[in-house]
């Protein structure tokens, strides 16, 4: 029996070892599939050739390139009236400047561009605020004139000067 005892206690021994490697190979063999997923290679990218490369460029030039120019053309001519204006409002100061100096020289103040409220008075008084708004109005219009002719003068010069320029850069 004895040899007996020692057959069943050597396979009993094999059956153990089996079962231990079973158990093994399953917790090994449990995680092959998420470990196959994470190990295969999937192809991000792509290789093209360089004439589909050369191809894809133009296509797209070509396609951005007249947008680009209109938004240069139209900034360009932003930029130009900006200029004029910028050109206008200097030359209005300057004569307005040119006005107070001149009206200063003269001896007259400022106070005579705000013509005062008109006053109630008699008949006679009246024919003579009436004389005396038409006077007003012939002083406010020769103002007006003169300020026309002042700043005719001033666009001349500007005008003038802005041909003088062009024709030094063209020489």
């Amino acid at each position: 029996m004895n040899a007996l005892s020692g057959c069943v206690a050597s396979l009993t021994l094999s059956t153990e070892t089996l079962q231990s490697t079973i158990d093994t190979l399953s917790t090994a063999v449990e995680d092959y599939p998420r470990v196959c997923k994470i190990l295969s290679s999937n192809r991000h990218f792509e290789l093209i050739s360089a004439k589909e490369l050369t191809t894809a460029q133009s296509l797209l030039s070509s396609t951005i390139q007249p947008e680009t120019d209109r938004l240069l053309k139209e900034t360009e001519k932003a930029i130009h009236k900006l200029a004029l204006k910028e050109r206008k409002l200097i030359a209005d100061a300057e004569l307005l400047e040119t006005r107070i100096a001149n009206s200063l020289k003269k001896g007259g103040n400022t106070a005579e561009l705000v013509p005062p409220p008109p006053p109630v008075k008699s008949k006679e008084e009246d024919d003579e605020a009436r004389n005396e708004e038409i006077l007003r109005k012939l002083k406010a219009q020769r103002q007006r004139l003169a300020y026309a002719v002042e700043r005719l003068e001033l666009e001349k010069r500007q005008k003038e000067m802005l041909v003088k320029k062009s024709l030094s850069y063209n020489i």
